[in-house]
């Protein structure tokens, strides 16, 4: 899945999951990723998080944050983030119900997308703690706005819990989870 002359940029993408064995579900994104070509960079650490803006009762969630590396336009990369999310189980887009695993991309290097299918910087980029939070361990700032700073602030208003270090990407026992 390369381009030829392409030139890499720095992506951050934000993971979730509410279904199944939601630690192996992002695992698995992950190194799906991995196998198509994408340059994993640095994972945070792992939050449980309530579901936001939703309808109905939902398991709770845990979020990420992968600073990725990849030579791929922004619409392939999306075009390969809603695969991974269809091969691990995700059957509907867009809808506030639960899911197996939920892809987005946050941020991307020098990049401005507005589109019906993808806008970039992510819309709620700002207003959500459980994808600041994380990416405030990976980053400090974006686009001249404290990542860290805002991080912060949205902690003490919106419920994000803690359970494990960058490290758990890559862990293989469930008592490396905090």
């Amino acid at each position: 899945m390369k381009s030829e002359g392409a030139r890499k940029q720095r992506v951050f993408i934000g993971l979730g999951s509410n279904l199944g064995n939601r630690i192996e579900n992002l695992r698995q994104a992950l190194l799906m990723l991995k196998d198509n070509g994408v340059e994993i960079v640095k994972v945070s650490g792992l939050y449980e998080t309530e579901p936001v803006e939703t309808e109905e009762p939902q398991p709770t969630y845990l979020n990420a944050v992968a600073e990725i590396v990849t030579d791929l336009p922004l619409t392939k990369l999306l075009d390969l983030l809603e695969e991974i999310e269809r091969q691990l189980g995700r059957t509907e887009k867009g809808k506030k119900k639960p899911r197996t695993v939920d892809l987005d991309i946050l941020w991307a290097e020098g990049e401005k997308v507005e589109s019906e299918r993808l806008t970039v910087p992510h819309p709620r980029l700002w207003e959500r703690a459980f994808v600041l939070i994380p990416l405030s361990e990976i980053v400090g700032e974006l686009n001249g706005k404290s990542v860290t700073k805002l991080a912060q602030i949205l902690a003490d208003q919106q419920r994000v819990r803690k359970i494990a270090n960058g490290q758990w990407f890559s862990a293989k026992k469930e008592s490396e989870v905090l």
